[in-house]
């Protein structure tokens, strides 16, 4: 049976209110509609990808390709993180990645290094400046006509 978006978000919302504790589902809840809202403007360009075993993983990919763009999953006993993707045989790879990972570090207290996966927490997304930079940054990827 195929995972419809739907199903994968009422998972990851399962598997938030599993994970975390206080007053911070709602708004992580906020940043997972927003991800899915922005995916979902863009769906000329990228699909969702249904998450196979883990179904409380999202995953969109850009269009006819198979290559994932962004994913999101529920850590244990801490905030989701959203993993920003970028192909290693794409031109500008290495540009793309240092100015994403500026970006991520300039918005997150987790300093990422080289080498680390460029991950950002929903607890910095729920800043709304750090939530646009990252669309920002996911627009910028996504324009790239290759």
């Amino acid at each position: 049976m195929s995972q419809t978006l739907a199903d994968a978000r009422h998972a990851f919302v399962a598997a938030m209110q599993r994970e975390t504790t206080g007053t911070d589902l709602p708004r992580y809840a906020a940043v997972l509609d927003a991800l899915i809202a922005w995916s979902t403007a863009h769906s000329d360009r990228i699909t969702f990808r249904p998450g196979g075993k883990r179904t409380d993983v999202i995953r969109f990919e850009r269009a006819k390709t198979k290559e994932v763009l962004w994913s999101a999953q529920v850590a244990r006993a801490a905030a989701p993180k959203l993993e920003i993707h970028l192909a290693s045989g794409r031109p500008m790879s290495a540009e793309d990645r240092a100015s994403t990972m500026e970006t991520l570090n300039a918005h997150s207290r987790e300093v990422l290094v080289e080498g680390d996966r460029l991950r950002i927490g929903f607890g910095a997304l729920k800043n709304a400046a750090a939530l646009a930079a990252v669309l920002d940054v996911l627009d910028r990827l996504l324009g790239d006509p290759t």
